[in-house]
């Protein structure tokens, strides 16, 4: 009689949906935090249409207190302020000490952070939250401040119930949805980050060993503008999907198809700047002449080549360690 062996199958790639990370956190800092702002939260949808502080405890479904955002301008919030700024601390951030702490102690780049409260009663609808995870290059963590068993968070089919005093990453590139049949508000602290070899050490060792890193996009610091770029002006045409989002990989040939789009290319306190029409993206040097949006990943960029009789510029897409580009040549920019 023959003998079988049991074949167990391959580890997944990649983390879980949910995983709960490493840090503890002090749940009565942190509601103390909380306590020193409440009574700013605005509405979560259309922030811009809340012009009036509301009586503390006063919060109607999904509301939202920034404490990091573009700029840092609380009176921008929720508006078309355009993308010339990069993240920075709101005034309110000063008021929470605690929240401060935790973030310093995260070795990654911080993208924005807000309380975010959802009232007893209310819902959020399933979503999802694309381009979103390690192979674009961010992703978002929460810590639970106020909650109870009847909150519930849904991802990809599974009901998550989090504590206060625990620190999690979840995958909300996935369908999501959350209720609140409790008594009470459930407020989480969010934290949206680049991706650093520092978010790895928040992740259990089993987790971290699952997770392939050359399919991670790793976030690139801005660095100088190049001498030669300093007086770089110009109309530039580039492709109708690079100013599109991507929930998923485009094909090569979706990347370099339909009418070209036009733009203004000029240089404003020290860095590039991309006109479209009425909105104004500042772009960050991330080493040979390549640029990515500011307050963005790599994940779409564009390499300046102005030199020689024929200036061109190669537009790029990335998703972990798959690259595709389209190339077009620059006949009115100058330098």
């Amino acid at each position: 009689m023959g003998t079988s062996t049991a074949i167990r199958p391959a580890a997944q790639a990649g983390p879980p949906d949910a995983v709960k990370l490493l840090p503890v956190i002090d749940p009565e800092r942190l509601r103390a935090d909380l306590a020193a702002v409440e009574k700013h939260f605005l509405i979560h949808a259309n922030p811009a249409a809340e012009d009036t502080e509301r009586a503390e405890g006063d919060q109607t479904g999904w509301d939202v207190l920034v404490l990091r955002c573009p700029g840092g301008d609380l009176e921008k919030i929720g508006r078309n302020a355009g993308g010339l700024e990069d993240f920075a601390d709101t005034s309110y951030l000063e008021l929470t000490p605690y929240v401060r702490e935790i973030l310093d102690s995260m070795d990654v780049p911080i993208r924005g952070v807000r309380f975010s409260s959802l009232a007893a009663g209310a819902e959020v609808q399933e979503h999802t939250d694309s381009p979103y995870g390690l192979p674009v290059g961010w992703v978002r963590l929460h810590i639970p401040v106020e909650t109870s068993d009847d909150a519930v968070l849904t991802i990809n089919g599974a009901d998550q119930r989090w504590k206060p005093s625990e620190f999690w990453y979840a995958n909300f590139g996935l369908p999501h949805s959350l209720y609140n049949r409790g008594s009470a508000a459930r407020v989480h602290l969010i934290i949206d980050c680049y991706v650093a070899p520092g978010l790895f050490d928040l992740f259990p060792a089993d987790v971290r060993a699952r997770i392939p890193e050359d399919e991670v996009m790793f976030f690139r610091e801005e660095r100088a503008l190049p001498g030669q770029l300093r007086t770089v002006h110009g109309t530039i045409r580039m492709p109708a999907a690079f100013l599109k989002p991507h929930p998923d990989l485009p094909t090569a040939e979706e990347w370099d198809s339909g009418e070209d789009a036009e733009g203004e290319l000029r240089v404003q306190d020290d860095r590039l700047v991309l006109r479209l029409g009425e909105h104004e993206t500042a772009l960050a040097h991330i080493g040979d002449r390549e640029f990515r949006p500011l307050c963005w990943t790599h994940e779409q960029s564009m390499v300046l080549d102005p030199a020689g009789p024929a200036p061109r510029i190669v537009f790029r897409y990335r998703r972990g360690n798959q690259v595709i580009e389209a190339v077009r040549e620059q006949p009115a920019l100058a330098s």
